[in-house]
């Protein structure tokens, strides 16, 4: 049976700087101009999640289906069809907002060379590192999402063929399943880098001598 793969990336933790007049404010502002820029990216995952049901919601309903209802198999079919490409708009304005963050981070990494202190610079230049990581691995998940979503449209296809032998359905069902796998394993990365990013990040704001209040605090 087809499986539900919840997709769920994690954003950037924005923070707010009570004070600061260091030379690294300059670093400072940049990636948080950069965690804005993800703001699009973070609205994509409710809708997302949402479609992810609905289209498992239809895919099962389609299977208890039996061949004497062609016509609402064929009707479910397209409903599920047009459930897909929704979701591969949502995606694409995902890694459009990231396109945007990877842009505005770009900046910090030369004014990495402004910062004095050089245990202080390490830590920048580790944190640029580490979102480089970062958006590589966006790149492999979004890839990964658009080959599972690819899979799953030659389902509905087939689903809508009243010739289709159940073996070649459910074929088709486990490339799915399998192309789904590795969009998980890809969005574990993907969250795995952010987490870690996010809390390098506040090493670095904290060493940096920065009053930080994150976006979850009073």
């Amino acid at each position: 049976m087809k499986k539900l793969i919840t997709f769920l990336a994690i954003g950037l933790l924005a923070t707010m700087v009570a004070a600061c007049s260091s030379p690294e404010e300059n670093v400072y502002q940049i990636m948080e101009d950069a965690a804005a820029q993800e703001n699009a990216f973070e609205k994509q995952q409710k809708p997302m999640n949402k479609l992810e049901s609905e289209e498992k919601a239809l895919f099962d309903e389609i299977m208890e289906l039996g061949m004497k209802e062609f016509d609402q198999i064929q009707k479910l079919s397209n409903e599920a069809l047009t459930n897909l490409d929704e979701r591969e708009n949502l995606i694409k304005k995902e890694k459009e907002a990231l396109g945007k963050s990877k842009e505005e981070f770009k900046k910090a990494k030369a004014e990495l060379d402004k910062i004095k202190d050089g245990e202080l610079k390490e830590e920048a230049q580790q944190l640029a590192t580490l979102m480089d990581d970062r958006y590589s691995a966006y790149d492999t998940l979004y890839s990964a999402y658009l080959i599972g979503l690819s899979e799953d449209k030659k389902i509905y296809e087939l689903m809508k063929d009243e010739e289709l032998s159940m073996e070649k359905l459910e074929e088709q069902i486990e490339t799915s399943n399998n192309a789904y796998e590795k969009v998980r394993d890809a969005n574990d990365t993907f969250n795995e880098k952010t987490e870690e990013f996010n809390e390098k990040k506040l090493d670095f704001y904290n060493k940096a001598g920065f009053k930080i209040t994150t976006d979850s605090e009073d």
